[in-house]
């Protein structure tokens, strides 16, 4: 049995009408709240109008509708770099379009000069070479290329000890995570890096940890940067927010 004053309330056309109402309304108000509250802490890093904290090579890249792209005219690699922070712990976010070529976004890594960043990257690519995470210009004849070229792969989880060396582990068909990622459309990414812990999640999905004990190669902070691969590169950003973290 419900309370008396339960009972009374909901044989009340007139104030059943108005609960409704007002439950209607709270279940509309409750994503909004959530997505919010998803995102606090979180600053845009990318003003939407202009490259205001950002470094680029001439004419490689260009601001349209709030969005930045690669203009495509670069026959050689090059960076987008924000200067403003080089964050250690944080939380990248951002949605991209992969339309042709070869990129990625860069993480804790060192500016080289000439708009040539070293260090982590989370590949943007097409659909059966998303998840890769590697580490950028690493010279042919490092001893460590093997392990670090290809860091982690779709699905995976890979741990470099301190001397270098890797262990992988599959945790995830790399097909059925790759098929998250739509080719010519809008995704999301998340980038959450955290000691020697970097998650890569493309529309909400793991697609590749790397954990880097590695005591001569790992990053402990460095710059965010987009790439443009070169040779008709097109891609682009937008919304790009950071959230620092202790």
């Amino acid at each position: 049995m419900w309370p008396l004053e339960t009972q009374l309330l909901t044989n009340n056309p007139t104030t059943m009408k108005i609960l409704k109402s007002k439950l209607l309304a709270f279940v509309l108000i409750l994503p909004a709240t959530l997505l919010c509250a998803d995102e606090k802490g979180f600053a845009p890093i990318f003003n939407g109008k202009s490259f205001d904290g950002w470094d680029s090579k001439p004419g490689m890249w260009e601001v349209r509708n709030g969005e930045i792209w690669c203009t495509g005219k670069s026959k050689e690699k090059n960076w987008l770099i924000w200067r403003k922070d080089q964050p250690a712990n944080f939380i990248l976010r951002l949605e991209f379009r992969w339309d042709k070529g070869n990129s990625g976004v860069q993480v804790r890594s060192d500016d080289l000069g000439k708009w040539q960043v070293f260090g982590y990257q989370a590949e943007v690519a097409e659909q059966v070479k998303m998840g890769l995470w590697h580490h950028s210009l690493l010279a042919k004849e490092h001893p460590k290329k093997k392990a670090r070229h290809l860091m982690a792969t779709a699905g995976q989880v890979a741990t470099l000890a301190p001397d270098g060396s890797k262990t992988v582990k599959q945790g995830w068909d790399p097909k059925k995570v790759q098929s998250h990622f739509k080719e010519h459309e809008w995704n999301t990414m998340e980038i959450i890096a955290k000691g020697p812990k970097l998650i890569h999640k493309v529309n909400g999905v793991m697609f590749g940890t790397v954990i880097d004990h590695d005591k001569e190669m790992s990053r402990k902070k460095g710059f965010i940067a987009l790439q443009d691969h070169g040779k008709g590169c097109t891609v682009a950003f937008r919304k790009i927010r950071l959230k620092k973290l202790p």
